[in-house]
């Protein structure tokens, strides 16, 4: 079994190294070999639809932001095959691995999810909308509302005055009615005027969300952050779209994944045993090369040396 020229260079290892492997360690490399490709290209394909569609960059941009992203990626992935089977380094590899993982995973729904990503946003700006037009509807109703009270006091104030119930005690349409009366009128037509303004807010309010639905702001517009709330506020009232989402998240977390489950799932070769006993060998020869030369006996080993 054997491993072809392009497989060895993806995860770092020359084929004339790869030659002599073991089955074992060619079938390990081969997968990691693998591995390495999908969330690559994942990220690749993940960068060039965000620069273009979100983001509204060229082609030629989107392909560099493209090309970046899935270089970051590899680098990152041979860190992971790198690193050695420690818990601690298990345990980094574990957080890194997810992080990424689900960081593509959204990039990823953002556009598997683009129309509904979209509807969601025309809701939300049209909720807006209404929120901001019945806001100030509210508060023209209560400042009509006062202005009615005040109105009508004044004139049952002015009524009273001509009946003698109150006031001066005295029955009659005087000075003191008439100015009563008058600035009861004052009030009546301040209220009229805010009853109209009242009403015609209340047609503004029309014609806004007409215009709104007939023609919504373009969703381009919209960055990276609203499309996100837009597609947990969607999948978050509706049930289909939330299983949906899971299930579509859960599949490319998997697929980015793929690198740390393929090392976790993989134990040692028996190349690895013979890599780590070369690499002990080495540092014992090492070790007895340098206890030799600090020995007290090593200039006289010298001498001896030279006298043969």
């Amino acid at each position: 079994m054997t491993m072809s020229s392009y497989l060895c260079r993806v995860v770092g290892e020359t084929p004339q190294r790869a030659a002599r492997f073991h089955i074992s360690t060619i079938r390990r490399t081969t997968t990691f070999a693998i591995a390495i490709h999908i969330p690559v290209l994942l990220w690749a394909l993940t960068g060039f639809v965000i620069a273009s569609e979100i983001f509204h960059l060229s082609q030629y941009l989107a392909l560099t932001v493209a090309t970046v992203c899935s270089g970051l990626v590899y680098l990152v992935e041979r860190i992971v095959l790198a690193t050695p089977k420690v818990w601690f380094v298990n345990v980094s590899r574990l957080v890194i691995g997810l992080v990424i993982s689900i960081l593509g995973a959204s990039t990823v729904d953002l556009v598997i999810f683009d129309r509904e990503i979209a509807e969601q946003l025309q809701r939300d700006g049209e909720s807006r909308l209404l929120a901001e037009y019945d806001a100030q509807i509210q508060e023209r109703a209560n400042g009509l509302a006062l202005k009615k009270d005040t109105w009508l006091k004044a004139q049952e104030a002015a009524n009273c005055e001509a009946n003698g119930t109150c006031g001066s005690k005295v029955r009659s349409v005087g000075p003191i009615y008439r100015e009563l009366a008058r600035q009861s009128e004052i009030l009546h037509r301040d209220y009229e005027a805010s009853q109209d303004q009242l009403t015609a807010l209340i047609d503004r309010k029309t014609q806004a969300l007409s215009q709104w639905r007939a023609e919504p702001p373009s969703v381009d517009k919209a960055g990276l952050l609203a499309r996100v709330q837009a597609l947990h506020a969607y999948t978050m009232a509706n049930r289909a779209a939330f299983v949906a989402w899971s299930l579509f998240f859960i599949l490319i977390l998997f697929f980015e994944m793929m690198v740390v489950l393929s090392k976790l799932v993989f134990g040692e070769t028996v190349d690895d045993a013979l890599d780590r006993m070369r690499e002990k060998i080495s540092q014992q020869k090492a070790q007895d090369y340098m206890d030799a030369m600090i020995s007290p006996l090593a200039p006289a080993r010298a001498l001896l040396a030279e006298s043969y």
